[in-house]
């Protein structure tokens, strides 16, 4: 599942990186509504995600919902189908920026599905010579703040727990050592890649995001039930 396409680095440009990135999204069959060669990318900066108070639980219960389910699913679930084209940040993404929307956890107004580049430098305990590592990859932002479930998938070579990420999971708070520069899509490809990921599960848009929020409900139910037991069996 460790899936993105990944370039070792010893010197390249930012501008060489967008068009790796852009080649890749098009060699891959994903989709960008602009030609990123030809536009500025964003550097995102750590910036504390400010959850409106009474939509903290539901945005929990979505954001733990896809970080689990991109750390353990199997052939037979739908993620596995793009997981082979080096999208499964992008399909995650996609699957919690709906959740968050059709949920009212979030305005969708301040919400943007997001495409680019990680970068960072290697563990020095990992490999026989330090290198920078950057790779295609998706996540969301909120009013600027970073939301990303699935840049988990580096931490075999990026040291997470030694940053004080004890859940490889980014909610505005970047770790220190790991880049993150893309593009701010345009909300008509989310949509349009939630039509896909239905289409190809024999579903209608509102179907698919009912299924995951069931989904999600069953696991925070499950967890919920779990922690509850082994409460009581303490006392």
């Amino acid at each position: 599942m460790r899936d993105p396409e990944v370039k070792k680095l010893v010197s390249v440009t930012s501008y060489e990186l967008i068009n790796f990135v852009y080649n890749n999204l098009q060699e891959c069959g994903w989709k960008s509504t602009f030609n990123y060669s030809r536009s500025t990318p964003t550097k995102f900066m750590a910036k504390t995600l400010e959850i409106p108070k009474g939509s903290v639980s539901g945005f929990t219960k979505y954001v733990d919902y896809c970080y689990l389910l991109s750390k353990n699913f199997t052939e037979k679930d739908e993620a596995a189908r793009y997981s082979e084209k080096h999208g499964t940040s992008i399909y995650f993404s996609v699957v919690l920026y709906w959740l968050l929307v059709y949920f009212g956890i979030l305005n969708e107004k301040r919400l943007q599905l997001c495409q680019g580049y990680f970068r960072y430098k290697t563990r020095e305990d990992k490999v026989p010579e330090p290198k920078y590592r950057a790779g295609l990859h998706a996540w969301l932002s909120y009013n600027d703040s970073v939301i990303d479930v699935t840049i988990w998938q580096q931490e075999e070579l990026f040291d997470f727990e030694k940053r004080g990420f004890k859940i490889p999971v980014i909610t505005g708070n970047i770790p220190e050592g790991m880049t993150l520069i893309g593009f701010e899509e345009d909300r008509i490809l989310a949509k349009e890649y939630a039509r896909k990921f239905a289409k190809d599960s024999e579903l209608t848009f509102c179907e698919w995001v009912n299924y995951h929020g069931q989904q999600a409900d069953l696991l925070h139910n499950a967890r919920r039930l779990e922690q509850e037991t082994k409460n009581s069996e303490a006392v």
